[in-house]
């Protein structure tokens, strides 16, 4: 018997499944390819159907005996359908421009303070209530011809099993949910112009939606009976899948963004939190709270350092048989670079949320080279999360165990340098998919296996290295690290 994950993420669908002792049985990753054309970015929901449903279809010719799927994906991203259930949008992700304007009509309606008191993020063009006003003022009827919004994985329990339900951290994203009263926000939806009968039920995270429908089963090769959880944010996912259970944890999720999500028992000092836009997302043990602090470039300097400026050295991995990220790493001296990298190459995430700043590397010379920006880069994403974490210090939220999954997890070097540099033990885990692993564990908690995710993590999160801070580089970084925290106005001023 086994469970199963579906991770929705926005350049592929990935369906994982694990039997009951947690153990990884196979998995199966179907690509799409979504759009982006003068700061719009969507992805088209049929074909995040499409590439789920092949997914499913595969694993199950593998493994039929799934008795329970979960799913996640990437959040604030909504599509709208009609009465026949077809849809009449893209999901807009979150880095699509639009709905800048109407967050500020959001902001002047309710007060930004205010507003993100109640509904845990501040109104910015992100959010899902910008981008759906923004829908309502563009495509007037289009809107009006909407008969039901779904979150990015709300459209794949709704496809699998037909409920029309989110759970409370993908509503958390949306900015139009209280995450005080676990509901959403009458005013708001006043406001924007939409029922409360077009939108999704909130459920609590891990929550049965429904059984998989008999036509859907036969069609992707699974039996009878099978358990639908419903949908969760991908951060929250990975935060359950290794195992940040308890206050004074966080995991590192080292994509192509950064976001460090931290555990938090009882909501602290909410200034604190609303000057550095941080959210306030209700989390899977009761009375549980967790918080994002990203960076909007991670993995995504590295690959844009790959791309645009290694390609002899990409070319010179390959004939050893190495990735570029490995070779690179061979290179880089175990030291600051003196290098400062200001890391908004795609705009600032928190504590800044400026989708207008812009990236930097300051301090070249005619000697430096590629192993040292490619370092410094590391440096400068690390700083920033260094940066976001005392932030989040000062308004009550300490961290004081790291784990690390996503694929700069797989950096020896990376991970001992952000272990020097926020001076933070940092722990990796045997199976990075971190994700896959939390929606297995809050399945196999819907099916009784285990009595709460405490017990199911016993089983199911796996540590492996741990990388501690070394005093003296500690100290060399601390003086780069003071220069860093001038950086942002110094190149703010002059853009």
């Amino acid at each position: 018997m086994a469970v199963a994950g579906i991770d929705v993420g926005t350049t592929g669908s990935k369906c994982c499944v694990y039997d009951e002792n947690g153990v990884f049985l196979t998995e199966v990753f179907v690509p799409y390819q979504g759009r982006a054309d003068a700061g719009t970015y969507e992805l088209d929901a049929e074909q995040i159907w499409e590439g789920t449903r092949k997914a499913v279809c595969q694993v199950a010719a593998r493994i039929s005996d799934i008795r329970a799927i979960a799913v996640t994906s990437f959040g604030e991203s909504f599509v709208l359908l009609d009465e026949k259930d077809g849809p009449l949008t893209s999901l807009m992700l979150y880095s699509d421009y639009r709905g800048y304007e109407q967050s500020l009509e959001l902001q002047r309606e309710f007060g930004a303070r205010e507003f993100g008191r109640v509904e845990g993020v501040k109104p910015s063009q992100m959010m899902s209530a910008s981008k759906l006003l923004w829908v309502k003022k563009n495509w007037p009827k289009l809107f009006a011809r909407a008969k039901r919004l779904l979150f990015g994985a709300d459209y794949i329990v709704y496809r699998l099993c037909g409920a029309f339900v989110t759970d409370y951290t993908l509503a958390a994203r949306t900015a139009m949910f209280d995450v005080h009263r676990m509901d959403w926000n009458d005013d708001i939806l006043r406001f924007i112009g939409i029922e409360r009968e077009r939108l999704p039920r909130p459920v609590p995270t891990g929550s049965v939606a429904g059984i998989l429908s008999p036509s859907v089963a036969g069609d992707l090769g699974l039996q009878p009976g099978v358990k639908i959880l419903a949908g969760c944010h991908d951060q929250t996912a990975s935060a359950i899948g290794t195992g940040i259970l308890k206050p004074g944890m966080a995991v590192d999720c080292m994509g192509t963004l950064e976001c460090i999500t931290s555990f938090y028992e009882e909501c602290p000092g909410y200034e604190a939190l609303y000057k550095g836009s941080y959210a306030i997302v209700p989390y899977v043990m009761p009375g549980a709270y967790i918080t994002y602090a990203f960076s909007l470039t991670g993995g995504a300097l590295l690959h844009w350092c790959r791309e645009q400026l290694g390609k002899k050295e990409k070319e010179e991995a390959k004939e050893l048989g190495k990735s570029f990220y490995e070779y690179m790493d061979g290179l880089a001296p175990d030291r600051p670079t003196g290098l400062l990298v200001l890391p908004h190459f795609t705009g600032a995430g928190t504590p800044y949320m400026d989708s207008e700043s812009r990236g930097a590397i300051i301090g070249l010379s005619t000697e430096t080279t590629l192993a040292e920006i490619y370092r410094a880069m590391m440096e400068g994403s690390t700083f920033e999360m260094r940066y976001n974490l005392e932030n989040l210090e000062a308004g009550g939220i300490r961290v004081r165990e790291l784990r690390a999954t996503g694929g700069g997890s797989q950096s020896v070097q990376w991970l001992q340098m952000k272990a020097d540099i926020l001076n933070i033990p940092i722990t990796t885990l045997k199976d990075y998919r971190a994700a896959a692993i939390g929606c297995a564990m809050l399945a196999a908690v819907a099916l009784k296996d285990f009595s709460d995710l405490p017990a199911a993590g016993k089983i199911f999160v796996r540590p492996s290295e741990s990388y501690y801070p070394r005093k003296e580089k500690y100290e060399q970084y601390n003086q780069v690290y003071e220069r860093y925290q001038h950086l942002y106005q110094a190149v703010k001023m002059v853009l």
